[in-house]
């Protein structure tokens, strides 16, 4: 394998991995599958807000938290209350994109995250992050709120989750 090579696939290794992108922004790359898509091969509206689920998962396991394991051990899930989202630019098979989720209001008992669905940049469109240039195809708000699944009601967000959100924002 030559240099190049190698070097190319270093790249795409670290292009899956999720990672943040500046501080209090966390990236999370999804590529479009067909199921993905309609038969003109765009994205499905509704696949976006999935989208938005995996980065803010993702995300969350990145600060060191599991959704299953604090619903067994803290009766606790983080339930959508509302969401928003504007759709840009078509998503298309097989374009690999970024996921992004910024807290942009954190309470005592839900998150409030801009979300936004990217791409490497083809044209003059264009959003620089980390010497990368990126296409912005879908911006949403979403906020969640942290629910006792005994009660179902809201539960304060325990105090360390909340303290090691602070120290990522």
């Amino acid at each position: 394998m030559s240099d190049t090579n190698r070097s190319k696939n270093k790249q795409l290794e670290k292009q899956k991995e999720a990672k943040p992108i500046s501080p209090g922004t966390f990236t999370f790359p999804v590529r479009v599958y067909y199921e993905d898509t309609d038969a003109g091969g765009v994205v499905y509206h509704s696949n976006y807000i999935s989208f938005f689920e995996r980065a803010r998962t993702e995300w969350l396991r990145h600060l060191g938290y599991e959704l299953d394991v604090l619903s067994e051990e803290q009766h606790l899930v983080f339930v959508v209350k509302a969401l928003n989202c504007d759709y840009l630019r078509p998503a298309l098979f097989n374009d690999e994109l970024f996921v992004s989720a910024e807290i942009i209001k954190l309470g005592n008992t839900s998150i409030t995250f801009e979300q936004k669905i990217m791409r490497a940049a083809k044209n003059e469109n264009k959003t620089e992050i980390n010497d990368t240039l990126y296409d912005t195809l879908a911006i949403g708000n979403v906020t969640v709120v942290s629910v006792d699944t005994i009660k179902f009601k809201p539960k304060r967000i325990p105090k360390n989750i909340l303290e090691r959100i602070q120290n990522v924002i």
